[in-house]
């Protein structure tokens, strides 16, 4: 199972929120190229980068993320406002090499139409931010209009073969994944299926790599040293 550090960046600085509140933002640090370059060191397998001033409307730190890609080795994926296809491009000749969707995917459907067919469906990861069993978007304010299980169904057959779930009310809480959640996609075919959102201890990550979940993303557990982290690569590999 693959093991991924979140650096969510809102107005340069990483931080993290609690349950999507950009009014509840724990600072973390100054330097999110900085932190990414520690995180490889530790040995993650990717760096997961949230623009939260995009993904809110109300900014963008394209700037820091592009020094992050220019000084980081492991995989990079980036998501958090990628609306039109003059982004993805933007991202492409920085050098990331996967894009995260939410937003579009849902509220502007001949867009994200336009990005499958030009930049193929492969180079995408469909982050499914929830509450409950429905899929919130526009910086967790909104509904989709559709259930999580259906939304996985609909965009598998578009050719979507990655999906982010964040359960929005464990986000940044360190309670415990939504294995609920996880087990009600986990059997579905042809998909992988990567986790976040209250992942705290080494014990969650076990669970959810039993559940078939093919990786899991780390946020303020390993911020605030909750878990060790050699330890849980070590067992998320094992899985």
């Amino acid at each position: 199972m693959e093991v991924w550090a979140s650096v969510d960046i809102m107005s340069g600085k990483v931080v993290r929120l609690v349950r999507g509140d950009p009014k509840q933002a724990i600072v973390y640090g100054e330097d999110p190229v900085f932190v990414a370059q520690r995180w490889k060191r530790l040995g993650f397998d990717g760096i997961h980068v949230v623009d939260l001033d995009a993904a809110l409307g109300k900014g963008s730190n394209f700037e820091q993320i592009k020094k992050i890609a220019a000084n980081v080795s492991i995989p990079i994926q980036v998501g958090g406002g990628i609306r039109s296809v003059e982004t993805v491009n933007e991202y492409l000749r920085a050098g990331i090499r996967r894009l995260v969707l939410g937003t579009v995917v849902f509220k502007k459907a001949e867009v994200f139409e336009e990005m499958l067919d030009r930049f193929g469906p492969e180079r995408f990861i469909v982050a499914l931010d929830f509450k409950g069993d429905r899929v919130v978007v526009e910086g967790w304010k909104s509904d989709a209009g559709a259930k999580v299980v259906d939304a996985i169904i609909r965009l598998r057959d578009k050719g979507i073969r990655s999906f982010l779930l964040t359960d929005v009310e464990r986000d940044g809480t360190l309670t415990g994944p939504n294995l609920k959640m996880i087990m009600e996609v986990a059997g579905l075919k042809d998909v992988s299926i990567y986790a976040a959102g209250g992942i705290s201890s080494i014990e969650d990550a076990i669970a959810l790599g039993r559940l078939g979940v093919r990786g899991i993303v780390l946020g303020r557990a390993i911020y605030e040293g909750k878990v060790d982290v050699g330890g849980l690569l070590s067992a998320a590999r094992g899985v």
